[in-house]
């Protein structure tokens, strides 16, 4: 079966039709194969603009809907919406954005509407093959994984856990706290870069939402948005964690002491074991 396409061009005021010959555009675009209607109107967005491509849907029988004007991150949902009003699968909407990708990167009238016309034709062209598709619900893992354990990650952390989520903060470093914790002040009130970071370290190291990963690597990621599943290798300690007490003994006793390449950026020594 032959498509229907409904190709509507937007003048967003003067964002576009300042630059692009919008109405140039449409007539071009009625010429394309499959477009039986092609508009160009003020603002598409409005409810008038909305209702314009309603009443083509229904009376029409238009089977695909393009709409030329903004980007599809501000209006993609509003025109969807629009069709699925006048009885259209929102699917077999397609967006060209001339405005952040065309009249507002040029001031070249001419070649302006040339890239509007190609932008156009590729979303006539898209439109023409896509599907009837319906949104499903599927359970997904609250949980959060945040990699990196330094004040950005611990800040993201600690906001996420304390919205409800349970939190795994991922450093491959063996303690959080990241460069931060190299600093003495910082920059540009030279605030004591100790005092900022470590009440939020010890808020991370006893929140009940974080599970703190240290001397930990991620190694692989996959599935989906909502349901990763996400291998981490611990690297070994060679202290058992769960009865150690932080005493440090063992490092006052520790006869070794090695050059501190993280921490101490190869300019000190320390034990062995810390």
């Amino acid at each position: 079966m032959t498509e229907k396409i409904g190709v509507y061009v937007c003048h967003c005021g003067s964002n576009i039709a300042g630059v692009v010959d919008v109405a140039e555009v449409a007539r071009w675009a009625g010429q394309l194969p499959g477009v039986v209607v092609a508009r160009d109107y003020k603002f598409m967005c409005s409810s008038p603009g909305q209702e314009l491509i309603q009443k083509d849907i229904q009376e029409m029988g238009l089977t695909r809907v393009v709409v030329a004007s903004c980007s599809p991150h501000l209006h993609e949902k509003t025109f969807r919406g629009a069709c699925a009003r006048a009885g259209l699968n929102p699917y077999l909407f397609e967006m060209a954005n001339i405005r952040e990708q065309d009249s507002w990167v040029t001031s070249d009238k001419t070649e302006a509407t040339k890239k509007a016309k190609a932008l156009v034709a590729a979303a006539v062209s898209r439109v023409a093959h896509q599907e009837a598709l319906e949104a499903l619900l599927v359970p997904i893992d609250p949980n959060v994984l945040v990699v990196g354990g330094g004040i950005t990650g611990i800040q993201a952390a600690l906001e996420i856990a304390d919205a409800g989520d349970h939190v795994y903060l991922v450093e491959r470093e063996p303690s959080i706290g990241g460069h931060m914790a190299q600093f003495d002040k910082t920059f540009p009130t030279l605030d004591c870069s100790a005092c900022i970071l470590t009440p939020k370290m010890v808020s991370a190291g006893n929140h009940k939402n974080i599970t703190l990963l240290t001397w930990s690597e991620v190694e692989n990621v996959s599935g989906y948005v909502g349901n990763f599943t996400v291998t981490i290798r611990k690297k070994a300690r060679y202290v058992d964690e769960a009865i150690c007490t932080g005493c440090g003994v063992c490092q006052e006793k520790c006869p070794k002491k090695v050059v501190d390449d993280v921490f101490e950026v190869g300019m000190a020594r320390r034990k062995a074991i810390y």
